[in-house]
């Protein structure tokens, strides 16, 4: 049965698209000034209080983390997702702002990825799945490049159809700009065998 977990992140606000079609919300820090301001009631608050420093109300379960520990309020989010049997993740407000979370934010997703979850991180101007050994396939997206980028040393039995530029049972490493901006023909579908896949639609910004 597919369960969907939403995160909302500290990093800089984006849309909470589609959020209301997760199960269970967990926001982090700062990320419950976003949920509130948008109208949406979290079912847990992790976070560690060095970017939101008000209280939380009573009534909101809450894990408070330690400010000095040996990981983000992001990846505990994403391992109690994974702990609690979550299939997908919808990860909001992890782009964007500090580059060094944004990079762990990738980090956090492969991890999730890696124990057999999907994960969705979205922005105003990108749209990013991370996954590994399934498929996916996603509608034709005007004005809009898709690029597969490895997250792991490699990513084996790589493929892609409904592109420009198909790819059959390719191997993409972590130092390689392969799929770097391919073009719409049609809807995609992207398959990856071992390893873990991230697949990035940015919006074209001089069209």
């Amino acid at each position: 049965m597919n369960k969907t977990c939403a995160i909302i992140s500290g990093g800089e606000f984006a849309p909470l698209s589609d959020i209301e079609k997760a199960d269970f919300v967990i926001v982090c820090d700062k990320g419950y000034e976003y949920a509130r301001n948008s109208g949406i009631i979290p079912h847990l608050f992790i976070g560690d209080f060095d970017s939101f420093l008000q209280d939380v109300p009573n009534d909101l379960p809450t894990i408070a983390l330690p400010c000095e520990k040996d990981e983000t309020d992001t990846m505990a989010a994403v391992k109690y997702a994974v702990k609690n049997g979550f299939t997908n993740i919808l990860l909001f407000c992890a782009l964007g702002g500090r580059l060094d979370h944004l990079l762990g934010n990738f980090g956090t997703a492969a991890y999730a990825a890696k124990a057999g979850l999907t994960v969705k991180i979205t922005d105003y101007d990108n749209e990013i799945f991370v996954f590994s050994n399934s498929q996916i396939t996603i509608p034709k997206k005007e004005d809009f490049s898709i690029s597969l980028v490895s997250l792991t040393d490699k990513c084996e039995n790589v493929s892609i159809s409904g592109g420009k530029y198909p790819l059959q049972n390719a191997v993409l490493t972590n130092i390689s700009t392969l799929g770097i901006s391919n073009e719409w023909k049609d809807d995609i579908t992207v398959t990856v065998g071992t390893g873990v896949l991230a697949i990035v639609m940015s919006k074209i910004k001089d069209k």
